[in-house]
């Protein structure tokens, strides 16, 4: 550790403390409500970008949030955070609907 100069005052951090924060109430008409049942399933979801393109991302719903929700990727574990507002479509597919590793090995090698 090293010593300050004399004519330096000791400075004194102040304690810093995590506070639980409650989750917003979500309306149960909403759109974030009808994802929120789709939360652990496989989705297919289609964002409208600029004024007539569309992309398609798919994933399993990870979590939801007032204006965007997250994605896992299962054949990367990579996440991504998607836009509710551009969201036009969401398909949710039923729990264990696709398999992993099936739809892993068709996606990443194309192997049918």
């Amino acid at each position: 550790m090293s010593a300050q100069p004399s004519n330096m005052p000791e400075v004194t951090l102040p304690a810093t403390t995590l506070e639980a924060i409650d989750p917003p109430e979500i309306d149960p008409k909403t759109l974030q409500e009808r994802i929120c049942k789709a939360i652990g399933r496989f989705v297919v979801c289609r964002f409208l970008i600029g004024t007539g393109e569309t992309i398609t991302v798919s994933g399993l719903l990870k979590s939801v949030g007032n204006s965007f929700f997250v994605l896992l990727d299962p054949c990367t574990n990579a996440e991504t955070t998607c836009d509710l507002y551009s969201l036009k479509l969401l398909t949710a597919y039923p729990e264990g609907v696709p398999e992993s590793q099936l739809y892993c090995n068709r996606r990443l090698y194309d192997i049918c």
